[in-house]
């Protein structure tokens, strides 16, 4: 027994004499990699100026007590914003960022590790995601590589990079605590990782990365402090944030189609499996002219199968106007395949298009599309009693539906297909849920 301890005494003293000298294969990886990543983390400061509206500038001896000539207006600087952000791209200097950290700035400054300080312009920005690009000039820049945040599972090790309360290039370590996370409220697209690793203010925009030093995902922060949580952070993944990315360094903006549906969980019975059910369908929308109907049950979105409401709408959100998809519903007990084709939300004006008819005509804008599929869409906003439109019988909060069979969604369309018409005009119009057609000259 003697002798067994001291066995035991010798190996602890020689674990303790290596330990500060030999890092295990692990730790080395991770210490490794973040010499790589945290060059590329930079810090981000904003200012938003505002010029003072007060009515007392207009009043010349107050200009004059102040200095300022006249037409001369009085600019104060406004609060700095304080973030992190990731260089993707080392010769166009692109860095991804939160579009709040960059919100309403007029002067953007990145901190390097080096200690450059240089002046940023924004590329584009994306508040439904909370993301934005901007770029700097500067040589010798390192850039992030995307890694693929869909081989993310629990329990996996990952680091934290960014500025928390203004400390450049700050890391901290956790694991990857939960995935898919939505419905929070924070953003109106959310599939957030969830993460241990201690997350401050200032880290917003910062990297999420492996120990391969790939960029899995950009950091969103935490919850609300009146919440009292701990260890719980937010993290934007990477192949959602790659795509914003793309489309912002494209085009400045995120231009998205619009499919006027949304889908819901639901269970036909105790034991039955939970299908995504159409809830929300829109009258005339992409979706309802293309044979969708309430009801169905979505079981995949471009050959992918979707799970849950939020996978659905983050993957529609990601499609263009004008994009072709191909939808996989269940109705009434038969498999049917749908190939739809996404409208431009854009396209959906509100200003009133006049005709020879007499009636004004208003197109809704989608924010203003009810529910579910009940009339909506144009309107007729006058249609006054001496008008050939009333002679026809149309009155004023008639809804539009289609104009010679065609579907009229917006003010162009209205226009173009009252343009082409020749002669006699064939109008579908809903009036106190009933639909009817009518025929003006």
């Amino acid at each position: 027994m003697q002798n067994f301890r001291r066995f035991m005494l010798a190996a602890a003293i020689c674990a303790f004499a290596a330990s500060p000298t030999q890092a295990s294969g692990f730790d080395a990886g991770f210490s490794d990699s973040l010499a790589r990543v945290r060059p590329a983390v930079v810090g981000i400061s904003s200012t938003a100026n505002r010029i003072l509206t007060n009515e007392l500038l207009d009043d010349a001896n107050v200009r004059k007590i102040l200095g300022l000539p006249d037409g001369v207006l009085l600019v104060q600087s406004g609060a700095t914003v304080t973030g992190s952000g990731v260089i993707i791209d080392s010769v166009h200097g692109y860095i991804v960022t939160n579009s709040h950290v960059i919100a309403d700035a007029d002067d953007i400054a990145v901190t390097l590790k080096d200690g450059r300080v240089l002046q940023a312009e924004i590329v584009g920005s994306d508040a439904p995601t909370d993301l934005a690009v901007i770029k700097i000039g500067a040589p010798g820049l390192i850039a992030l590589d995307w890694g693929r945040s869909s081989d993310l599972k629990v329990g996996d090790f990952v680091a934290a990079v960014g500025s928390p309360l203004g400390l450049e290039q700050t890391a901290t370590f956790g694991i990857v605590s939960g995935l898919g996370r939505s419905g929070l409220g924070i953003d109106e697209y959310e599939d957030y990782i969830q993460t241990d690793a201690a997350l401050n203010p200032g880290n917003s925009g910062g990297a999420l990365v492996n120990a391969k030093g790939e960029l899995l995902g950009v950091i969103r922060g935490v919850p609300p402090p009146n919440e009292g949580a701990q260890g719980i952070g937010f993290v934007i993944p990477s192949e959602l944030a790659s795509k914003i990315v793309r489309a912002l360094v494209k085009d400045g903006e995120v231009r998205r189609g619009w499919l006027g549906v949304s889908v819901t969980l639901s269970q036909a019975g105790v034991g039955a499996s939970q299908d995504l059910v159409v809830d929300r369908l829109v009258c005339n929308s992409a979706a309802e002219r293309q044979g969708v109907k309430l009801g169905d049950a979505v079981t995949a979105l471009n050959g992918y199968a979707v799970s849950t409401e939020a996978a659905f709408k983050n993957a529609v959100s990601l499609l263009a106007p004008g994009a072709r998809v191909i939808l996989d519903i269940r109705r009434g007990g038969r498999v049917q395949r749908l190939e739809l084709k996404l409208a431009d939300p854009g396209s959906v004006q509100s200003a009133p298009v006049h005709h020879a008819l007499g009636a004004v005509i208003l197109a809704l804008p989608v924010s203003s599309l009810s529910r579910a599929c009940t009339p909506n869409g144009p309107i007729f906003l006058e249609v006054p009693s001496d008008s050939i439109a009333y002679a026809a019988g149309l009155r004023t909060g008639d809804y539009l539906t289609s104009i010679n069979g065609e579907p009229a969604i917006s003010a162009a369309q209205i226009q173009d297909l009252l343009d082409a018409s020749d002669g006699k005009i064939s109008l579908d119009i809903l009036r106190a849920g009933t639909a009817y057609r009518i025929e003006a000259d």
